[in-house]
């Protein structure tokens, strides 16, 4: 390949999409897949620019102390990092260290509602987006 070929390949694979995250949920074998994909809806505003766009951050995560992490330091008081597949990558890191003795989704979404999310509300419109956009559908098969 050319030089400039191989840098529309590197763009086309750094260029974000659902699909492209959906692929790379499955990839690292999340256990409820689904939660995390609404997850990235909830802390993005689906996609929308913002934290997302600026810090490549799907999760809304904040730059980590305690643990192995993929950040590449904080913007506006969020973890950036040097792709969006750096931050589903550093989710990962985050489930395995908090997340591994998680069983069912209820024990999921109230360790969401006790330690993830500022907003009280957070479970239950991860709930409705998981059901509007039936989400499990999206990890079947």
């Amino acid at each position: 390949l050319s030089q400039e070929e191989k840098l529309i390949v590197i763009r086309e694979y750094n260029e974000f999409s659902e699909a492209k995250l959906i692929d790379k949920i499955k990839e690292l074998n999340f256990r409820f897949p689904h939660i995390i994909l609404a997850q990235s809806y909830q802390e993005t505003g689906h996609y929308k620019p913002g934290i997302f766009l600026e810090n490549n951050n799907l999760f809304g995560m904040k730059e980590a102390k305690l643990r192995s992490n993929l950040a590449k330091g904080t913007n506006r008081g969020h973890a950036y990092y040097g792709s969006w597949q750096e931050s589903v990558i550093d989710y990962a890191l985050y489930y395995s260290t908090y997340l591994t003795d998680i069983k069912t989704e209820g024990e999921y979404f109230e360790y969401l509602r006790q330690n993830y999310a500022e907003d009280p509300t957070y479970v239950q419109r991860l709930k409705a987006l998981i059901s509007k956009r039936n989400l499990k559908s999206k990890f079947n098969g």
